[in-house]
């Protein structure tokens, strides 16, 4: 493969270990919310222009959610504009963002920067949503051994 194919091939994100959640409870369908999600990673930066989406199934695990909802919360942001699907390689983020998107990672970035205190509360949330999850999934591991027949 020649140095411009390689420069052409979009980047792959490492692909996140924690499970999420979705803002409950809501109005709005899970899609949606996921597509919020989704656009704040983009527009945060989190997500840069060329990087990977995560694959709907790994969303579905990640979430807690149908693969229809990933799927469907993946086609919002591509008739925004704001990802692009590749047969075969993945969905996305599109190269370059469109000039709105552009414009808001721009001001969102001068105009919101976090405090220290803020900054602190996520990482809390994030360590206990992790210890969280770990508990469901070790629920759901004594839930299918209660399941099983006695050897």
């Amino acid at each position: 493969m020649s140095d411009s194919q390689a420069s052409r091939r979009p980047r792959r994100t490492p692909q996140g270990t924690a499970a999420r959640r979705l803002p409950q409870p809501s109005d709005r369908p899970p899609y949606r919310l996921l597509a919020d999600v989704l656009r704040q990673q983009i527009l945060t930066g989190q997500l840069r222009p060329g990087d990977q989406v995560p694959p709907t199934r790994v969303l579905e695990e990640d979430y807690g959610i149908a693969n229809m909802t990933a799927r469907s919360a993946v086609r919002v942001l591509r008739d925004e504009g704001l990802v692009h699907t590749v047969h075969g390689l993945g969905t996305f983020v599109t190269n370059p963002l469109p000039d709105a998107a552009r414009a808001a990672t721009t001001s969102a970035d001068r105009t919101h920067m976090p405090t220290e205190e803020y900054t602190g509360l996520l990482r809390r949330i994030d360590q206990l949503t992790e210890v969280q999850d770990a508990l469901l999934r070790l629920f759901g591991q004594a839930a299918r051994l209660a399941d099983q027949p006695a050897a």
